[in-house]
């Protein structure tokens, strides 16, 4: 369990396998939200919890803020979603189907 402790979310996400289409689907989030989290480590307090809460049930084992086993995120109450561009959703959607 130690070596879980300072994981990015990315990190925790590929460890176990999980691909952002799987996320996305889980939580229906805005892929846009997903992909800000997973490459920015930022996004909203809500948008956080549920990806957590998503990659908790998917990967079996407990991620959360109370637990702080994912390390630097930062919250933002308005993430710059705009900043993932079609194009790179696109992009990264597609490399995910791959993972």
């Amino acid at each position: 369990m130690m070596n879980q402790i300072h994981m990015t979310f990315r990190e925790a996400r590929l460890r176990h396998n999980i691909t952002l289409n799987l996320l996305i689907k889980d939580t229906n989030i805005d892929p846009r939200a997903v992909i800000l989290l997973d490459q920015q480590n930022q996004g909203t307090p809500e948008h956080v919890d549920r990806l957590l809460a998503s990659l908790s049930r998917l990967s079996g084992i407990e991620y959360s803020r109370r637990i702080k086993n994912i390390h630097a995120i930062t919250f933002k109450l308005h993430p710059d979603y705009e900043s993932v561009t079609p194009d790179q959703l696109a992009a990264e959607l597609k490399r995910a189907g791959d993972e």
